[in-house]
């Protein structure tokens, strides 16, 4: 790569960051006061635009949402509090239905231990407390009205006030007074819109339904409304779908008087069809067993295809074996921001002074100027301290690093370019050579390709058509290389696991271990696995948080260790990442991970006969489940492959 000036890294990317949000702020004809309303002031938002500001990202990401713009296509760095304060919310996410008594008991020690919070922290809290009243003090039954599953609630009229007054609390953490009146107006994240539901519920409760149904109504009609793509439809579709049907059926059949609300069963079918197609379309499993559970109580007439509620209940069976596989809760609840595509400053700066063998002493000067003090960065590395933007950029810059929190995954101020990015991934991913082509072709027209993300990101994609539609793997390992070091330097003398590899070198560097492992130098592909992986586990050290493109990493490193017969490491590590990804929102890598989990027991029975009989039953499992799975996110070229090798694992 040689020395990158820094004129390459004119848009830097705290600046690209702020001038995203300003262009898009723009074309939605949103004031600053629109756009920061109950989370920034708007002097705040003005610095962020200006990439002046320091933030959060659960700020900076609501931001982005609140204009339906995905935060997938950003790379974060923060502050080793802020990861370990979602950790702790993760942990309360999980336990809420499963365990609400210790739900609650995190509830208190996080409001004990940060007692100074953003609206947006204290409406997720606020939030998680409705939902446990509601679990708590509900009297839920189980009935049958003519097929269809319903609950009925049982609530005084004390406690519905109760959970009434709280769910309006809640709302109001980032929603501006006198919201309910014009909802569709605002600007609001999927996460505050999921507030609102909530809130509506409580009025249903309150025997106010004409303003439950018309909130509901505003909130389900709110993306279409405001041009949100379907990757953040699928973040509150899903959401208002299952509590429009709960709220539909509560006194065990349809309610009458929807029909004068305009809202029939027809439309409720097709609404929880529509967010269960989304939450396919896009790879994502938030709410998607409670989103089928009850899809699966409807009368089956009401989705107009016969094979269709058969489907639903072959997905839901899929779940409940995966979830329950994990002892994962298949109901939970959901932050609503990405975490995989997040580091902790601190680790960043510790990996790369190891990489450059820089001594904390010699790490703390900006040229001739001291920084911090040696101590402080030691502090800054463990994640007791945060830095400030400014010295954290200075700290940075001397190892080719420019710019500040967040990044965009290319140099470029468009989220239009970034979108096609991810359409052009999804393309390859899924074998669509000639969309892959088209699409590649429009990217080109669009980008600056003096920037070296974007020239890496094309040598990526030319790359990857060489190997995957031409089966060129020699020349497809040069053009990988290439493109890797694009961004990153040469590791000549270089211990490269130091590196800090971000998304899409991650993915590059993994398919370069996967070329060399096809072309027989085991040796190579191992060493740039494990340097991979080391990389990606230092960053999840303090967290638990493993980073975009591990798992798929992982597939390549199983394959290999497959290659050498070491298929008990193999196992052990595809069932490891198998449950990683169950933490995250996209479950794109699960098909895969499960079809190793079946190749690995097979192919231990094998070399140990006396384990076949306790295998087979793992192995056939694993291998329905990537089947179940490859039809769950329309992946018809792994599905072709696995059917190829259904007589083998399933006979």
């Amino acid at each position: 790569m040689g020395n990158i000036s820094e004129q390459e890294f004119i848009l830097e990317y705290n600046k690209t960051y702020g001038q995203m949000i300003r262009q898009e702020r723009r074309k939605r004809k949103l004031s600053l006061e629109d756009l920061s309303s109950g989370i920034l002031s708007r002097t705040a938002l003005e610095k962020v635009e200006k990439g002046e500001a320091q933030w959060t990202k659960l700020t900076g990401d609501t931001l982005m949402l609140r204009m339906g713009i995905s935060p997938e296509y950003f790379e974060s760095l923060t502050s080793g509090e802020s990861l370990e304060r979602w950790r702790m919310r993760e942990d309360i996410c999980l336990l809420v239905y499963d365990n609400p008594e210790q739900a609650v008991t995190k509830l208190k020690e996080y409001r004990k231990i940060y007692s100074k919070r953003e609206p947006l922290e204290e409406q997720f809290l606020m939030k998680t407390e409705v939902i446990l009243l509601l679990h708590a003090t509900a009297r839920v039954t189980e009935t049958r009205h003519q097929g269809r599953m319903a609950r009925t609630w049982g609530y005084t009229g004390a406690k519905a006030a109760v959970i009434l007054e709280k769910a309006r609390q809640m709302a109001g953490c980032t929603v501006q007074k006198g919201w309910e009146r014009h909802l569709e107006e605002l600007c609001l994240s999927p996460g505050e819109l999921e507030a609102v539901l909530l809130y509506s519920v409580a009025l249903f409760l309150n025997n106010r339904e004409d303003e439950a149904w018309e909130l509901w109504k505003t909130v389900w009609g709110y993306p279409q409304a405001h041009g949100w793509g379907g990757r953040i439809m699928a973040l509150i579709l899903p959401q208002a779908a299952i509590l429009g049907i709960r709220l539909a059926y509560a006194s065990g059949r349809f309610s009458d008087s929807l029909a004068f609300r305009g809202i029939s069963e027809g439309d409720m079918a097709a609404g929880g069809r529509k967010a269960l197609e989304l939450l396919r379309r896009y790879g994502c499993h938030c709410y998607v067993l409670p989103l089928l559970d009850a899809l699966c109580g409807l009368d089956a007439a009401l989705f107009g295809r016969p094979e269709y509620p058969e489907q639903v209940r072959k997905f839901r069976e899929m779940f409940r074996e995966i979830y329950g596989w994990f002892d994962y809760p298949g109901y939970r609840i959901w932050q609503g921001i990405s975490i995989d595509n997040t580091r902790d400053a601190g680790t960043v700066l510790k990996m790369l002074r190891t990489f450059y063998g820089k001594s904390r002493e010699s790490a703390v000067y900006d040229g001739g100027e001291q920084v911090v003090t040696p101590r402080h960065l030691e502090k800054i590395e463990k994640g007791t301290h945060k830095p400030s933007y400014e010295n954290y950029s200075r700290l940075a810059k001397q190892y080719g690093k420019y710019g500040g929190w967040h990044m965009p995954l290319l140099e470029t101020d468009s989220t239009d370019v970034l979108a096609l990015r991810q359409r052009i991934s999804t393309l390859l991913e899924y074998s669509d050579w000639e969309g892959a082509e088209r699409e590649i072709r429009r990217f080109r027209e669009m980008v600056d390709e003096t920037y070296p993300k974007v020239r890496q990101e094309l040598r990526f994609f030319e790359a990857a058509m060489k190997w995957k539609k031409e089966g060129a793997l020699r020349e497809s390992l040069e053009m990988m290389l290439e493109a890797l070091h694009c961004t990153v330097p040469e590791f000549e003398g270089r211990d490269m696991k130091w590196w800090v590899y971000q998304r899409e070198e991650i993915m590059i560097a993994g398919d370069i271990g996967n070329l060399y492992r096809r072309l027989g130098n085991f040796s190579e592909a191992k060493k740039w696995y494990e340097a991979v992986l080391f990389s990606i586990r230092q960053n999840c050290v303090k967290t638990d948080i493993y980073n975009y493109g591990y798992n798929v990493v992982i597939q390549g490193y199983s394959n290999y260790l497959g290659d050498i017969h070491a298929f008990e490491e193999a196992a052990e590590l595809s069932e490891a990442a198998a449950h990683k990804d169950l933490l995250y929102c996209r479950i794109n890598c699960s098909r895969h991970l499960f079809y190793h989990m079946a190749w690995n027991a097979y192919e231990i029975a094998a070399e140990k006969p006396e384990r076949h009989k306790s295998l087979r039953p793992k192995w056939r499992k694993a291998f329905r489940i990537s089947e179940t799975m490859a039809d769950f996110v329309y992946d018809s070229h792994m599905r072709a492959l696995l059917e190829e090798r259904k007589a083998k694992f399933l006979s």
